[in-house]
Parts: structure tokens; C-alpha cells; sequence
């Protein structure tokens, strides 16, 4: 064997391009993988939420669902007087009652606002006497509500074709009730380690031979 031959080497550049012109660098199609498997994975279509987010009017605090007419002028001197309904709004339960003039209704935070209300008062600003309420502070139609679509609008793009998916946009896809997405196939990539000297792990070491450790 010539010794020429070690001495005969191409610079990087040269050796990077003849790697690359032997690679096939396309799309290897795509399949489908549940959500929770598709951390890492590149989205191969543009994804559209098929919900609101929330989904519905919900509460941002404990207080009560309220007319935010009702609460005007209220004050700590002079608080404004409503009536309690019996029905507790705890976060999955469907409203029964409709909120009506000088009335209220106890709910939780994330719970969904009843018909009739347009606000929550925080708990805060409330003291109940029985099925009285006293609201010491005024509020807006609005105030302390989560309207349907706020976060995230049916048929917004949440997720855009190319993305890598990190743990963000995996929780994107969740709330919005995405359970399954179609990626782009991976790459199989393999290592070959070559030489004469190379002995697989196991077999009897020989002179002159090392293990590969590399493959």
C-alpha cells in the first residue's frame, strides 16, 4: 500500500460538497401521530383550530355573576343590595338560571357565565347576609369575563406548515382539541464505521484490531 495515498486528501469545502450532491434532499411524505407523540415533529399543513378558546363566556374570579347595572353606584358606605340565587356555578357545570334584574348568582373562577349577567363581582367587593347580597363596588359590562373565542378563534391558524413542535405549540393544539397532527416523515440515518483494525463488541480481541464503538 503506497503511502501516497494518506497524502493525496481534499479540503472541507470539497469534502462537504460531494456529500451534500449525494444526498436526496426532498420530503419523505408524511403520516399522521397522535398529539402526544408529535413533540420534535415538523408539521406538514397549516392547522386550524376547530374550536373557540374558551368555549365559552367563563369567570376570571370567585364572585358572583352579576347585571353590571346593578352594581352601579354601589360603595362601601352605600352598597348596592341583590338577590342571591341558590345555584353555585362551580368550574363544568351548565348554568340553569337566568340572572335577573337585582340578582346574582355565586361562581367560581373558570365557571361559565349564566344568561343575563354581563360581569362577575370579585368576592372581594361583596359581603353576603343569607341570600342578600351587598356589592361595595361598581363594575362594567365586561369586568371579569372571558368571552368565547378570546384566546383563540374557530378556524384561526394556530400552527403554521414547517413548525417544529416544541411543548408551546403542542399545548396550543390540546386546548383547541387537536388530538392528532400529520408530520413530515423522519430521516433514517445510519452510521458505518470502516477499517480492517475493527472488531464488533464481544468477539475476542486480536492484535492489531480495536472494537467499534462508533456504529
Amino acid at each position: 500500500m503506497s503511502q501516497q495515498q494518506f497524502l493525496a486528501v481534499i479540503d472541507r469545502d470539497e469534502a462537504e460538497r460531494r456529500f451534500r450532491a449525494s444526498l436526496r434532499l426532498m420530503p419523505l411524505g408524511t403520516e399522521s401521530v397522535p398529539l402526544d407523540c408529535a413533540l420534535g415533529r415538523v408539521v406538514a399543513d397549516d392547522l386550524i383550530a376547530p374550536e373557540n378558546v374558551p368555549s365559552f363566556d367563563r369567570s376570571n374570579y370567585d364572585g358572583y355573576a352579576v347585571r353590571a347595572a346593578d352594581t352601579w353606584g354601589a360603595s362601601e358606605e352605600h352598597p348596592r343590595q341583590l338577590q342571591v340565587f341558590p345555584e353555585v356555578l362551580t368550574t363544568g357545570v351548565v348554568p340553569r338560571t337566568e340572572v335577573l334584574p337585582g340578582t346574582a348568582i355565586v361562581i367560581e373562577t373558570g365557571g361559565m357565565l349564566p344568561r343575563g349577567a354581563d360581569a362577575v363581582v370579585m368576592v372581594e367587593h361583596t359581603e353576603q347576609q343569607g341570600d342578600l347580597l351587598l356589592v361595595h363596588k361598581p363594575v362594567t359590562s365586561g369586568f371579569g369575563v372571558s368571552y368565547a373565542g378570546t384566546d383563540v378563534s374557530a378556524g384561526e391558524t394556530v400552527v403554521r406548515s414547517g413548525t417544529v413542535l416544541t411543548s408551546r405549540e403542542t399545548g396550543v393544539l390540546a386546548a383547541v382539541g387537536i388530538a392528532e397532527v400529520k408530520v413530515f416523515r423522519r430521516p433514517r440515518v445510519a452510521i458505518i464505521s470502516t477499517g480492517n483494525e475493527l472488531i464488533a463488541p464481544g468477539e475476542p480481541m486480536r492484535p492489531a484490531r480495536i472494537y467499534d464503538s462508533n456504529s
